[in-house]
C-alpha cells in the first residue's frame, strides 16, 4: 500500500505545470493570429497607400492633359471653327494649313456613337444630337488622341485626350447642339463648349500600352470661349484726340456702318466731359473713298490684299478730303458727342483702370521686332518703342492679330502691312503717339486711344470686315461652371 501511495504522489508531482503550458500555448495562438492580423492590416494599408499613389499620379496626368489640350485649343484658336481650306498659315511662309471642320477633324456624333459607351461621345453622361468629337483623319483606326506633348511625367506615367465639341443653341428644344458656323462671319461669332476628355494612366509596365497599367483616372472639363473684343470695330480709324490725321492718309471706311449704304470711315472724340477733351481737327493730305474705290476694281480680292500696282483714292473719287488749310468732311467722318471716355472698355469689356486684364491674357514682348506674318491672336508691347519694320507683313486675313501697344512710341516704316486691328493704348504712358514713315496699309481698324502723331508718306487703313471678325475671335477658354467631373466618361479602348 505504500509503494501505491508514492507512485500516485510521484504521479501527480510529474503533472504539476500542466495549465501553464496550455496557457502558453493558447498565449502563443493568440499572438500568432494578433500577427496575422497585423500583418493582413499592414499589407491592406501599402496596398490602399499604393492604390492612393497610382491613383494620384494618374488623376494628375489626366489633369495635365487637360491644360495641355487647352493651349493646344488656343494655339489652333483660327482653326477650330473653320472650314476653309489652304487659309492658314503653315510657319513656313505660305497658307497650306485647313481649318478643323474642312480636315474633318470634327467628326459629327452619329445617335449610335452616343449610344455606345467606348465611343468619345458616349459614355454615362453621352453628349447630345449635333455635337461632335475629335478625331484625325491621319489615323486610320482607334481612338484619336489630341496631339499634346505629355511631357513631365514620370518613366510608367501617361496620359491621353480627347475632345467633343458643341455650339451652343439658345433655346434649343431638349438642349441638342446648333449646326456648326457656316461661313467665316458667323465662326468667330458663334459660342461653343469644348469638353476636354482626360485619361490618366499610371504604374505602366509600358506607357504606350495603357492595358499594362495599373493606376488609371478619367476627367471630363468644359470649357467655353470667349473673344478678343467685345464687338468688331465698325469703322476703320477710332481717334480720341486728333482728327482728321495730320499728315498723308487714306481711309476706306465700313459701306455700312451708319446704316445700309451709309460709310463711316472716322470715328471722332467730340464729348467735352471726356478728360482728354474732343478731338482737334488735323491738317495735312488726306482722303476718304469706298473700297471699290481705293481697289480700283468691282471685286474685292478674297485676301483683301491690294492687287493692283497701286491702290488709293483720288480726289475725283473721295467721299471727303483736305486741300491745304480747308477741310472737306462728308458724312463718313463722325465727330460724336457721345464717344465714350474710357474707349478701352468700350473695345475690351474691361475698365481702363483694370487693363491689366486684358494684358495679362495677351502675349506680352517688349518691343515689336518678333511680329510678322505666323503672329496671331493678341499681343500687347510693354516698352520704349514699337517699330515695324520696313516691308513687315503682320498676321493674316484668316489668322489676324490684335496689336495693344503701349510703347511710348508706335511707328510704321515703309511697306508695313497689318491684318487685324491696331491699338495704340496709352495707358502705361500718357504721352503715348502713333506715326507713320512712308506707305503703310492696315486691312481691318485702328483705334487710337493715345496721340496721332507725324505721318509722312501714306498712311492707309482699309475696312476688312472678314479680317475684324477673325480678329475679334477666340482669346480663351474660360471653365464651365459646375461641367467637371470624374465619372460616367466612356471608357475608351485606346
Amino acid at each position: 500500500m505504500r509503494y501505491q501511495f508514492e507512485s500516485l504522489t510521484t504521479l501527480r508531482y510529474r503533472q504539476t505545470g500542466g495549465l501553464t503550458v496550455f496557457v502558453a500555448i493558447m498565449v502563443l495562438v493568440i499572438l500568432t493570429l494578433m500577427i496575422f492580423y497585423a500583418t493582413r492590416v499592414g499589407l491592406f494599408e501599402q496596398r490602399v497607400s499604393a492604390n492612393e499613389v497610382r491613383q494620384k499620379a494618374a488623376f494628375h496626368a489626366a489633369e495635365s492633359a487637360i491644360e495641355q489640350g487647352i493651349e493646344y485649343i488656343l494655339a489652333n484658336a483660327p482653326l477650330i471653327m473653320s472650314g476653309s481650306t489652304d487659309a492658314f498659315a503653315d510657319g513656313a511662309g505660305g497658307t497650306t494649313r485647313d481649318g478643323w471642320f474642312a480636315s474633318n477633324r470634327w467628326v459629327s456624333c452619329t445617335i449610335d456613337n452616343i449610344n455606345n459607351p467606348h465611343h468619345p461621345c458616349g459614355g454615362d453622361t453621352p453628349m447630345t444630337t449635333g455635337s461632335y468629337f475629335y478625331d484625325d483623319p491621319a489615323t486610320a483606326s482607334g481612338i484619336d488622341s489630341l496631339p499634346v506633348g505629355m511631357t513631365g511625367f514620370a518613366d510608367d506615367v501617361t496620359a491621353r485626350l480627347s475632345a467633343n465639341i458643341c455650339f451652343v443653341a439658345l433655346g434649343s428644344p431638349g438642349g441638342s447642339c446648333g449646326v456648326s458656323p457656316a461661313d467665316r462671319e458667323t465662326e468667330n461669332t458663334a459660342f461653343m463648349i469644348v469638353t476636354m476628355l482626360g485619361y490618366g494612366f499610371s504604374d505602366c509596365g509600358n506607357t504606350s500600352d495603357v492595358s499594362s497599367c495599373f493606376g488609371h483616372a478619367t476627367i471630363a472639363k468644359p470649357v467655353a470661349n470667349f473673344k478678343n473684343l467685345a464687338g468688331k470695330p465698325v469703322v476703320p480709324l477710332t481717334a480720341k484726340t486728333t482728327f482728321p490725321p495730320t499728315g498723308n492718309a487714306e481711309l476706306v471706311p465700313n459701306p455700312n456702318a451708319g446704316g445700309i449704304g451709309v460709310p463711316v470711315s472716322v470715328w471722332a472724340n467730340n464729348n467735352a466731359s471726356c478728360g482728354s477733351g474732343v478731338a482737334a481737327v488735323g491738317s495735312g493730305s488726306w482722303s476718304t473713298c469706298e473700297l471699290h474705290e481705293w481697289y480700283g476694281v468691282d471685286d474685292i480680292p478674297l485676301d483683301v490684299a491690294c492687287d493692283q500696282p497701286s491702290c488709293s483714292c483720288t480726289q475725283n473719287e473721295a467721299i471727303s478730303y483736305s486741300a491745304g488749310a480747308t477741310t472737306y468732311q462728308g458724312i463718313d467722318i463722325v465727330a460724336d458727342p457721345n464717344f465714350p471716355c474710357d474707349v478701352f472698355e468700350f473695345y475690351f469689356n474691361v475698365p481702363k483702370s483694370q487693363y491689366l486684364v486684358v494684358k495679362n491674357s495677351a502675349t506680352v514682348l517688349s518691343d515689336c521686332s518678333s511680329l510678322d506674318a505666323n503672329s496671331t491672336g493678341v499681343f500687347w508691347i510693354s516698352g520704349d518703342a514699337c517699330h515695324i519694320n520696313t516691308n513687315t507683313i503682320i498676321g493674316s486675313p484668316e489668322s489676324p492679330i490684335v496689336l495693344i501697344s503701349a510703347a511710348t512710341l508706335t511707328k510704321l516704316n515703309g511697306g508695313a502691312v497689318i491684318y487685324g486691328v491696331l491699338y495704340v493704348f496709352d495707358g502705361e504712358d500718357a504721352g503715348a503717339t502713333l506715326d507713320s514713315n512712308g506707305s503703310n496699309t492696315i486691312y481691318g481698324a485702328v483705334i487710337v486711344d493715345a496721340t496721332m502723331g507725324n505721318y509722312n508718306g501714306t498712311f492707309q487703313v482699309v475696312y476688312a470686315s472678314a479680317v475684324l471678325t477673325n480678329a475679334a475671335g477666340i482669346s480663351g477658354l474660360g471653365t464651365v461652371s459646375g461641367g467637371w467631373r470624374d465619372f460616367g466618361l466612356p471608357d475608351l479602348a485606346w
